[in-house]
């Protein structure tokens, strides 16, 4: 396994069953197939939530606003789908989304 963090190496071996958001010593990473899954933004869910996973495969803690998936876009506070909100959310660009339970309706 190489330290570039491509694949999820389980005893020097890649784990071809992660699939999963999963802690490695550089951050929490979206796993399919024990691949990184980069090169596109998304919302996937681990034990622990809903998280948003910037275009490198990482979660990205530092992130707020709004962002999709298969299943809809999402309100994100700090990396997380913030299911306990709603409301309006104004994004950069002056575009104003409604809330509902953390679902853009």
């Amino acid at each position: 396994c190489s330290s570039d963090l491509d694949w999820y190496c389980q005893n020097g071996k890649v784990n071809f069953n992660a699939n999963d958001i999963l802690y490695t010593p550089q951050g929490w990473y979206y796993f399919r197939s024990g691949k990184v899954q980069k090169g596109k933004e998304t919302v996937q869910r681990n034990s622990n939530g809903w998280w948003y996973i910037g275009t490198d495969g990482k979660v990205d803690f530092g992130f707020s606003g709004i962002a999709s998936n298969e299943n809809g876009t999402w309100y994100i506070e700090n990396g997380k789908v913030n299911f306990n909100y709603s409301g309006t959310y104004e994004d950069e660009n002056g575009r104003i989304y409604d809330i509902k339970s953390g679902n853009v309706a």
